[in-house]
């Protein structure tokens, strides 16, 4: 178990600048060859996200992992700053195999639950199996990580309450439209970084959009072609000529780009949900039963109950990847004491048969054939007992210890 470690930084431990000046980290066939021989590792993952950048690798032979091996990762991660590489983390063993678990389960993540982790590593472990850099060490603690995670995901409610106004925006607006079967007509006000996220957030969610409206067509253009829309100027949309059921609206505007009256010229059949994501808001309030708008300060109260929600989550997440933690620390032990027990079966064997077989045409030549069948089966029969005592008793210890250690490896910074 100690022969598998992880070295990284995540936002955590970085600032998000540093993060970013790894971003551009090549991760071809090539790269990660390079960064497997750079950490003298067997088998090597290499998990970049937006919050981490972290070397997941094993050595099958040689000297395990230790913390000295953070200046190899460095160098291979192109860390160059002092301050960003003495922020290195390094965990091996049971450790490394808990952090593991808990990064696939979005424990670990900036959004508690967020929804992405999950598709990440499992691409990432994908890509160095079809490089062959995955094998009897990682294979097994990649297996079992994507399975927690699938667990948490459907055992628990981590994922099931977003945090995000975006998310709880576009999980607003199902709400709202759940009783329509009707496929609604959708605009994103504002091009800028929010409305793309808006925009992208609705398509996840199975809602087309219709229309990208901003007061610059450029970037409206720009968005309108990512997300296979119509671009509109802010002018053109508030004629009411292309009217919609739902707007999501982040701009910076210092007033109301909607008001009143353009509210009701641009609702389609005089239904209207509006999701306003601007500080100031970008949507005039409407006392109309027809028109249900949801500001900032809504979407905050339903995160902060959808945060204590998720921390209560949380708490499940955490006892099934201790539980699976317990199993796969099993699993690799025995995995590693099966592969010595096999070595040292390997060559008593070896020397056993060679003094056998020395002594069969050397000093016992001259007995009977059935006097050296009777010495061969008492000396087998003896072997095979001396042999497996100690071998069992190095398994019964080694279960004994992983059953009593709550940790067998470090996790250093500095």
């Amino acid at each position: 178990m100690d022969r598998i470690a992880i070295v990284g930084l995540s936002i955590h431990e970085a600032e998000l600048g540093e993060l970013e000046c790894l971003g551009g980290l090549a991760a071809g066939e090539e790269d990660l060859r390079e960064l497997a021989d750079a950490m003298a590792a067997s088998e090597l993952v290499l998990l970049r996200t937006c919050n981490r950048i972290e070397l997941v690798f094993g050595r099958e032979s040689g000297s395990p992992p230790v913390a000295a091996d953070r200046e190899a990762a460095a160098d291979a991660l192109g860390v160059a700053n002092l301050a960003s590489r003495q922020k290195l983390r390094f965990s091996r063993g049971r450790s490394a195999l808990r952090h593991i678990l808990r990064v696939t389960s979005s424990l670990d993540s900036l959004v508690l639950g967020e929804d992405q982790i999950l598709a990440q590593v499992r691409a990432a472990y994908a890509r160095s199996r079809a490089l062959g850099l995955t094998g009897p060490l990682l294979e097994p603690v990649f297996e079992a990580a994507l399975q927690v995670g699938k667990r948490v995901r459907t055992e628990t409610e981590l994922s099931r309450h977003p945090i995000s106004v975006v998310a709880l925006g576009v999980r607003s607006l199902r709400e709202e439209r759940g009783r329509s079967s009707d496929p609604p007509r959708v605009a994103v006000i504002g091009a800028g970084h929010t409305g793309r996220l808006a925009g992208h957030a609705l398509q996840d969610e199975g809602w087309p959009v219709s229309f990208v409206v901003n007061r610059s067509p450029g970037p409206a253009q720009a968005l309108a072609r990512e997300l296979e829309a119509r671009a509109l100027t802010l002018d053109e949309f508030r004629r009411g000529d292309e009217p919609v059921d739902v707007v999501v609206s982040a701009t910076n505007a210092p007033g109301f780009v909607l008001d009143a009256a353009a509210l009701r010229r641009v609702a389609r059949n005089g239904s209207f949900v509006g999701i306003d994501l601007a500080v100031p808001r970008d949507l005039e309030p409407i006392d109309d039963p027809g028109f249900r708008l949801i500001d900032i300060d809504g979407l905050r109260q339903l995160a902060e109950g959808n945060r204590r929600l998720r921390a209560d989550a949380a708490i499940q997440a955490e006892a099934i990847v201790e539980r699976k933690l317990i199993r796969l620390v099993r699993r690799v032990t025995d995995h590693r004491i099966e592969g010595l027990v096999g070595e040292v079966l390997a060559e008593t064997t070896e020397v056993f048969e060679h003094e056998l077989q020395a002594l069969s045409t050397g000093r016992l030549a001259r007995l009977r054939d059935d006097e050296l069948r009777a010495i061969e089966r008492w000396a087998r029969t003896t072997f095979g007992r001396l042999a497996h005592a100690p071998l069992a008793a190095c398994k019964r210890l080694a279960h004994e210890l992983h059953e009593r250690l709550d940790e067998d490896g470090e996790e250093t910074t500095g």
